[in-house]
């Protein structure tokens, strides 16, 4: 009876686990090479959710920080199990979908177990024309936004490759604040020597990312020289790095985003 039970629960959580791939929206090998950034990438992920609970199993026992990763497609769920078999261990789990994004989970940045990851993510915008004016002239690499407008119960990283030929410069991630309607920045990432950038997300939200010039603080800087070197208005500069909360503090190493040069 009891061994019963354990391969009905074990069934169970299987079915809650599979994650929901939307009609058409097939998940594609070629799709899904992704990136998790310090690791390599990655242009092999499995598409079995048990082989990846027995991957991950063993990433969590070697304790080395490798990534396990899965084919989720745009429409998948992180249930509770998984979050505890993460929360605090030195493994992180991959989920790509089919637009060559990934997202990823690491055990370190799980702190609650009480609910789980839902995500349906969509590669387009609803952010209405208005208020993408505030970033009017800086290219925009990538539009997404998430179904559920949830919380999540830990940082979830977004993964993205941008192009070798934005290596140096900034990616700035903005979300659109329904209330205000207006765009918010969230962060920004200097893009890595193989063309790719990563973003922490707290909440399912409409995200677009849009190239910046990028300047690291170097001796003697203030922000009014940093803006005068580049011909753009103090407030310009302010504007563009909304993370600077004292304009007098800044620290040699910084990265600042730099707007973009109005004619």
């Amino acid at each position: 009876m009891k061994k019963r039970k354990t391969k009905t629960a074990l069934l169970w959580l299987i079915s809650v686990l599979v994650p929901l791939l939307q009609p058409g929206q097939p998940v594609e090998a070629a799709a899904m090479q992704g990136i998790l950034l310090g690791q390599g990438t990655f242009e092999e992920a499995t598409d079995d959710w048990e082989t990846m609970l027995e991957r991950l199993d063993a990433a969590i026992a070697n304790g080395k920080g490798e990534n396990v990763n899965f084919q989720a497609g745009n429409r998948f769920t992180v249930p509770e199990g998984i979050l505890e078999r993460l929360s605090g261990k030195n493994a992180a789990l991959g989920l790509h979908t089919s637009n060559g994004v990934t997202f990823s989970i690491s055990g370190q940045d799980v702190k609650r177990t009480d609910m789980p990851v839902n995500m349906e993510v969509v590669f387009e915008t609803e952010i209405p024309e208005e208020a993408l004016n505030r970033i009017q002239g800086f290219p925009i690499v990538r539009q997404f936004y998430m179904v559920e407008k949830e919380t999540y119960p830990c940082r979830v990283n977004v993964h993205m490759a941008l192009g070798e030929e934005n290596v140096g410069k900034h990616a700035v991630l903005y979300s659109y604040d329904e209330t205000a309607g207006s765009l918010r920045q969230e962060e920004s990432f200097r893009i890595t020597e193989d063309g790719h950038a990563i973003f922490g997300l707290s909440r399912g939200d409409d995200y677009v990312v849009v190239i910046m010039e990028g300047y690291t603080v170097q001796p003697g800087d203030t922000l009014s020289h940093i803006a005068l070197k580049h011909g753009v208005s103090l407030r310009e500069l302010k504007e563009a790095n909304p993370q600077i909360s004292d304009i007098d503090r800044i620290r040699i190493g910084q990265p600042v985003n730099i707007p973009k040069v109005h004619a």
